[in-house]
């Protein structure tokens, strides 16, 4: 029988997982997605390979594992720091914020990491829901601030996209705070104008 480190099964199983997971993580981030192999998993944490599979079924099984926790974790983060107010100009300078703090964390590091690996439907799925989730409140926000119905899609596109910019600028080394600072002025100052302003 295996030798538990912990006081507990329970403990040493959840100790095991977390072990794997952060040595894929680790993988991942240093020589992208298909690194992650079992046996490239089972060498960087010192387990059997049998040990491994023992809390996932495949290298895709854990890449899908790791995409859905840095997605929990980049939701946790957003709703944390976005709960205390009703304000949509607030809740945009919020939400980069939260965006910069992910990304100075290392949060979107993994997403990049792992562009091109091929996810189960399910999870694929489950990711595309997700980012609709987390999307929704700053496209919210746009509307409480006069956005147009028939520019919904458009604007909520924009947005995105100056949020992906935050993060990679914070990736890059950028100051998160400033950051977050200049995109939320840049997106609260379009938001406004497009609302008010001639369509």
């Amino acid at each position: 029988m295996p030798r538990i480190t912990e006081p507990t099964v329970a403990e040493h199983r959840a100790k095991q997982r977390a072990a794997i997971l952060r040595a894929a993580e680790d993988l991942a981030l240093e020589r992208g997605g298909a690194a992650v192999t079992v046996a490239s998993v089972a060498g960087r944490t010192g387990l059997a390979r049998p040990s491994v599979y023992a809390y996932f079924s495949s290298a895709e099984d854990i890449l899908a594992t790791l995409v859905v926790d840095g997605f929990e974790r980049w939701h946790r983060t957003l709703q944390e720091t976005t709960r205390e107010t009703d304000s949509p100009e607030d809740l945009v300078r919020l939400y980069f914020a939260a965006a910069a703090t992910s990304a100075a964390q290392g949060n979107h590091r993994l997403a990049a990491a792992l562009a091109g690996v091929r996810l189960p439907e399910a999870v694929r799925a489950s990711l595309m829901r997700g980012h609709q989730d987390t999307a929704r409140p700053l496209l919210d926000a746009a509307r409480s601030l006069g956005v147009p119905d028939d520019r919904d899609e458009q604007v909520g596109a924009l947005l995105m996209a100056l949020v992906n910019h935050c993060i990679a600028r914070v990736e890059a080394g950028h100051d998160a705070a400033r950051e977050a600072d200049l995109a939320a002025v840049m997106a609260v100052g379009g938001i406004q104008r497009l609302a008010h302003g001639p369509r």
